[in-house]
């Protein structure tokens, strides 16, 4: 994984953020957008003076890897085992397997409702609607992280064109 330095005003704002209590929102284009979660989860959980923040993860159909844990823990102790763990190869997995993640369908999140996070990654963003958001956002802790993943540009167009 090649290092590239994160710019200044994102890490400013996640800690001014933190200071004062507000949300920070970002809005992520393209398909390796959770790589980013890993880096945003960092400079969030450098910022807080508590424990590492939870996260909430959610998506409508496909998350796109496995949530089983016990199962991700089984693959990586046999990884290390071996010899073949880096972690500088592919740091998300060792994010899914450290952190504790809740994912959650969009058709499920009247379930998280009095539940609090410190970071929110919404997923398939076609398939939110305003009382989602408004859903999933109100569980995030002040000081918190919400990250929106989008697949493509032509998800952005129909962010400005959708009527609701």
């Amino acid at each position: 994984m090649v290092r590239t330095k994160l710019d200044n005003r994102i890490r400013i704002l996640i800690e001014n953020g933190v200071a004062t209590g507000h949300r920070s929102m970002f809005v992520i284009v393209g398909d390796k957008g959770k790589d980013q979660v890993v880096i945003l989860h960092h400079v969030l959980s450098k910022a807080t003076i508590a424990a590492r923040p939870s996260v909430l993860w959610c998506y409508k159909k496909e998350l796109g890897f496995t949530s089983h844990r016990k199962k991700r823990m089984k693959e990586l102790k046999k990884k290390m085992r071996h010899g073949r763990l880096n972690v500088q190869d592919d740091p998300f997995e060792l994010f899914i397997s450290s952190t504790h993640i809740r994912y959650c369908y969009y058709a499920e999140t009247h379930k998280i409702l009095g539940s609090t996070y410190g970071m929110l990654v919404l997923q398939d963003f076609e398939a939110i609607t305003p009382n989602l958001l408004a859903r999933t956002i109100e569980t995030v802790e002040g000081g918190g992280v919400i990250v929106l993943l989008l697949r493509s540009v032509s998800s952005l167009k129909q962010l400005y064109t959708m009527t609701m």
